[in-house]
């Protein structure tokens, strides 16, 4: 009997022991389970890591841009900027005038005028002022050189026709007198003389003085009693601004802007 219950004992311990083992053994592979999970989830958050945003999710600029082709902006017009503006404005101006009351106020306005190096400007009196060409910097005319050219040429032409046709020509004999007989050329020399520098000279004297040109008219007062210091907006230093602070300071009775017809 002692023998059969040591032998039941004996396989009791045995099964208690392999039981003990085979719990071990499923501990150990559970948490060999458990360190691979945990080391792929590791890896895992690595490669999330490294792996760019951007080459999983398009961006903005990607999604927008499909977007951009499928609709086309509409066309705006853009603002016109101040600068052209003025621009514009200035490209109506024939230029700026002020009056005075007074020739010598005039007078005055000529010499700032010609200081200030303006090359398109004038002065408007209903009648000549002394000294107004000595302020204003105008130099000798050259209308007498076309006077004396003229004249010449008139003078040439008459002798070179009196005598090729009495000398070589046509000669005839009139009272005796020679085939050349110069004196008697001279009322004609004198006559084509007069009529040629008279008749250019007036022609010229119109084309120079603008006479053919329809000009704008300033003001109708200017032949009357109005005295009128014009800058043209064709000088190269006109500038809007700075030309009606130049004539403010010549303290005129007015200023004003003179614009193309119809503007």
């Amino acid at each position: 009997m002692s023998e059969d219950i040591k032998d039941q004992e004996e396989k009791e311990q045995t099964a208690e022991t392999a039981e003990e083992v085979s719990e071990e053994s499923e501990a150990a592979s559970t948490e060999e389970a458990t360190s691979e999970e945990a080391g792929e989830e590791s890896q895992a958050e690595v490669a999330e890591e490294e792996t760019p945003a951007d080459a999983d999710e398009p961006s903005d600029e990607a999604a927008e841009e499909p977007a951009a082709e499928e609709e086309p902006a509409a066309e705006v017009e853009p603002p016109v900027a101040a600068a052209d503006e003025a621009a514009a404005d200035e490209g109506d101006v024939m230029g700026m005038a002020a009056f005075f009351d007074h020739p010598h106020h005039l007078l005055y306005a000529a010499e700032e005028a010609r200081d200030k190096k303006f090359e398109r400007w004038d002065a408007y009196s209903p009648f000549p002022i002394h000294g107004m060409d000595q302020a204003m910097g105008l130099k000798r005319s050259w209308i007498p050189w076309v006077t004396f050219t003229a004249g010449l040429t008139g003078t040439m032409a008459a002798a070179g026709l009196q005598f090729g046709i009495m000398g070589f020509d046509w000669p005839m004999v009139y009272g005796g007198k020679p085939f050349i007989a110069w004196p008697s050329f001279v009322p004609i020399m004198f006559e084509l003389t007069v009529l040629f520098a008279g008749v250019t000279t007036g022609i010229v004297m119109l084309i120079a003085a603008g006479c053919f040109r329809r000009n704008h008219i300033i003001d109708p007062g200017i032949s009357n009693d109005r005295f009128v210091l014009w800058i043209s907006a064709e000088d190269p230093a006109f500038e809007a601004e700075e030309v009606k602070k130049f004539m403010l300071d010549l303290n005129p009775s007015e200023v004003r802007t003179v614009r193309k017809a119809g503007n």
